[in-house]
């Protein structure tokens, strides 16, 4: 055996003793390279005796965008230190990771379906994930020059306002539809060069957004059981938002999101200051109306894609709302 591989074996052996390491990159080799317009791309595939997934990296103009997807084989243990100052957008998807944080006494217990926006200024702690999870998150760290380049902390004061000292417990978020869905095209998104780019930059500030928006409404302060309730309501309004063509039961949703049929319907209304029909009939009619203006595709076709087999009950729910047939409603916006 040469000196190289007799060295990364004796690696693997000892992070593999101890599951204790510095960075995830201790865990991974790279697949491939690409660096085109100013963008540069890694891939990384983690060592087989640690997880099967990878790991995709962007770094471009002040931002470096990082994309998990595996399953863990082992647990693992992150210690060490952020040298930089920076501005952190998370989104985990799947997956649990307890995060400790010196000078903070507390655990903080990170899951599925929750982000946060911080502001993280040279600090130290660990990061542990659990084998046998997947592992399924989206980090993007902004830099100064990117946030100054912006107008972020000049507009909205927002290197204070997300310092992880002001946040304490609350900065954990459920994941909105919306944020999902911006997600969604991230993950599934194939350009690369100038539009990889491009569009890298422009979904982020998108993402930013919804958090500045987010945080700028009064809500209430919540505990932590109600935290846990909070999600799943999200969890039930982004499973009727995500595939508009179903038309979900309440007892369907609350077998879905493992909540009580009563406790789904009167707390979704709590939240969302609307019954879990009219969120869906009002989803559906955005929906339908988006359709009649862009697009010739019949009406009976319509009502399917917004969730009425009938195309009868599709006019008669349109017209409730509308005031007027899905028909007039085109003919009407194609006069303009």
């Amino acid at each position: 055996m040469d000196k190289k591989r007799r060295e990364k074996t004796s690696l693997k052996t000892k992070i593999h003793s101890k599951h204790k390491i510095e960075s995830l990159y201790a865990i991974l080799e790279p697949i491939s390279t690409q660096k085109q317009c100013g963008i540069t791309s890694k891939k990384f595939r983690f060592l087989e005796e640690f997880g099967v997934g990878s790991l995709q990296v962007y770094k471009f103009d002040g931002l470096h965008i990082a994309i998990s997807d595996v399953i863990l084989k082992e647990n693992l243990f992150i210690e060490g230190s952020l040298p930089n100052n920076f501005l952190e957008l998370s989104f985990l998807i799947e997956g649990e990771q307890i995060i400790k944080i010196e000078g903070i006494h507390y655990d903080l217990i990170y899951e599925s379906q929750e982000c946060y926006l911080l502001y993280l200024s040279k600090l130290r702690g660990s990061i542990s994930y659990h084998k046998r999870k997947r592992l399924k998150e989206v980090k993007i760290r902004m830099s100064l020059d990117f946030i100054k380049r912006h107008r972020l902390d000049a507009e909205y004061n927002i290197l204070e306002k997300y310092a992880l000292a002001k946040s304490k417990k609350n900065f954990l978020k459920p994941l909105c539809p919306k944020t999902q869905e911006i997600l969604s095209e991230i993950l599934s998104d194939k350009r690369k060069g100038l539009l990889k780019r491009l569009f890298l930059e422009s979904k982020t500030l998108e993402l930013i957004a919804l958090k500045l928006e987010d945080t700028s409404k009064s809500q209430p302060a919540v505990t932590a059981p109600v935290d846990h309730l909070v999600k799943k309501l999200y969890q039930t309004q982004h499973l009727i938002a995500s595939d508009l063509s179903i038309q979900h039961s309440i007892q369907q949703l609350s077998r879905e999101i493992g909540l009580n049929d009563f406790v789904l319907k009167k707390e979704f209304k709590s939240l969302f200051g609307k019954t879990i029909f009219e969120y869906s009939t009002q989803l559906r009619m955005e929906k339908a109306k988006q359709l009649l203006n862009h697009s010739k595709k019949p009406i009976y076709e319509i009502s399917e894609l917004v969730g009425y087999k009938n195309s009868t009950h599709f006019t008669a729910a349109f017209k409730k709302i509308e005031g007027t047939t899905p028909k007039k409603y085109r003919n009407a916006k194609n006069l303009k």
